[in-house]
């Protein structure tokens, strides 16, 4: 592949990720290929999430530490800044996080789980496909 695909994860695919192993073996293999971008929202969102009691406690049997997770987060993306403040997911504010990263960062793809921006389908130049659209397209 030439130029690397610019990508925002949303968080439960950052979480997918952590707990599943299909998922991150799907994610190494592709990882090469890709420039992941976060901004700091969403990264206080994974924190938030993996302290949840059912995810803490399928991390502990995965061996992966909360702290493990947060640095592979780390190391496999690029922060952008927050500058934007956008109101289009009505639904699901929260959501406009995602959208305002992938705006911020020039993304290609946003792959998320989540219905209202799947619904979406597009916001701008920024395709939003499933996990599995996004790696079955990469693989």
């Amino acid at each position: 592949m030439g130029k690397k695909v610019k990508v925002v994860f949303d968080t439960n695919v950052w979480i997918s990720i952590f707990m599943e192993k299909r998922v991150r073996d799907e994610f190494t293999k592709v990882r090469q290929d890709l420039t992941v971008y976060v901004n700091e929202e969403i990264a206080l969102e994974v924190s938030k999430v993996l302290q949840y009691p059912k995810v803490s406690e399928v991390l502990r049997k995965t061996g992966v530490s909360e702290k493990d997770a947060l640095r592979i987060l780390d190391a496999n993306s690029k922060k952008v800044e927050h500058t934007l403040r956008l109101h289009v997911i009505t639904e699901d504010a929260e959501d406009d996080k995602i959208l305002d990263c992938a705006l911020a960062a020039g993304a290609n793809v946003i792959v998320s789980g989540d219905r209202h921006l799947l619904e979406l389908g597009k916001y701008k130049k920024t395709k939003i496909l499933t996990p599995r659209e996004f790696f079955d397209k990469l693989t």
